[in-house]
């Protein structure tokens, strides 16, 4: 016979261990990044006419030039994965192939800025990737303004959907896409501008980039002629259920409705919509309007982090290129 004193000894010991073989067992495994895993030609979606811009940006970037930057930068963050790197570098690809083309790119992600900002430590091979890829030097200006720049975040993020198949990873990095409109009355003036015309308010024209900048004109128009004929069957729009990764272009439609038919309203509109077609297993934000926290703890205290589902904003003012 045990006296008490054992007993509850053996007891609450045993209550510890199964206690930890539970939580081993059923606490929420969190997903590992693997340079495997990100996607060819940097994502760019099936009918997207890039090649030629993609092809100039790989050879532009030496891997000797890339290595050096990917040590020093590693050896500063040592918290950081080799993997992660490789993840962080995709999006920095992503974000010259749209400095080719767009007027202004606002650079809404600090993980991605860091690396960038590795990249310019190394003045005379930045200088000449800059010249090879874009004929001139592509600067990096701070960004002082403390607020988010909405109408630029909500173009980079529409031009962002018609070109990049949508990672998990680049939810988390770039913040929430789709959250701020586009400009109302730009769009409602969009039907008497002449391609050329709306192309000058945010493409810089090239012999390499006027394919890719005729098909995203093109999308624009095609996005804009839809939500007209779709408010005058509903008023409040009707669409397909939305994916969380993969090709979000379908999204962008979302987008444009409710920009231009409710402008004033359109992040109640949005969250509305996503909410009521929410998927299980996302973050605590919006199904498709947020990123999600829990792929990587980039705060290294073993808890997932996602944004608030009720501001949802982390896209900040940003960096201007």
């Amino acid at each position: 016979m045990y006296n008490n004193g054992v007993f509850i000894t053996i007891a609450a010991g045993a209550g510890i261990l199964f206690a930890i073989a539970y939580f081993s067992t059923n606490r929420v495994k969190k997903k590992v990044l693997m340079k495997e895993n990100i996607p060819e030609h940097l994502g760019l979606l099936a009918d997207v006419p890039g090649s030629n811009i993609l092809n100039k940006l790989e050879k532009s970037l030496s891997y000797d030039f890339l290595n050096q930057v990917k040590l020093r930068f590693l050896s500063e963050h040592p918290e950081i994965s080799d993997d992660e790197f490789e993840w962080r570098l995709f999006e920095l690809k992503r974000y010259f192939f749209l400095n080719s083309f767009m007027k202004s790119t606002p650079m809404f992600s600090s993980k991605i800025d860091e690396v960038w900002h590795e990249m310019l430590m190394f003045t005379k091979q930045y200088e000449v990737f800059s010249e090879k890829y874009l004929g001139s030097m592509l600067h990096h200006t701070p960004n002082l303004e403390p607020e988010p720049a909405p109408q630029q975040r909500a173009i980079f993020d529409w031009v962002f959907s018609q070109l990049f198949e949508i990672t998990e990873y680049t939810w988390q990095t770039w913040g929430d896409f789709f959250h701020y409109p586009l400009d109302q009355q730009l769009l409602q003036k969009i039907d008497s501008l002449s391609d050329d015309e709306l192309k000058q308010q945010f493409f810089k024209v090239t012999e390499d980039n006027q394919e890719l900048v005729n098909y995203l004109t093109k999308q624009f128009r095609s996005q804009l002629r839809k939500t007209q004929e779709m408010y005058k069957v509903d008023r409040k729009g009707y669409f397909e259920r939305p994916g969380l990764y993969g090709d979000l272009s379908g999204l962008s439609l979302v987008m444009v409705f409710y920009s231009y038919h409710y402008f004033d309203e359109y992040w109640k509109y949005t969250q509305e919509y996503a909410y009521s077609h929410q998927t299980q297993g996302t973050s605590g934000c919006t199904a498709v309007f947020c990123g999600s926290g829990d792929l990587h703890d980039s705060n290294n205290d073993g808890v997932s982090h996602s944004c608030s589902s009720s501001s949802c904003s982390s896209c900040g003012g940003g960096c201007s290129s």
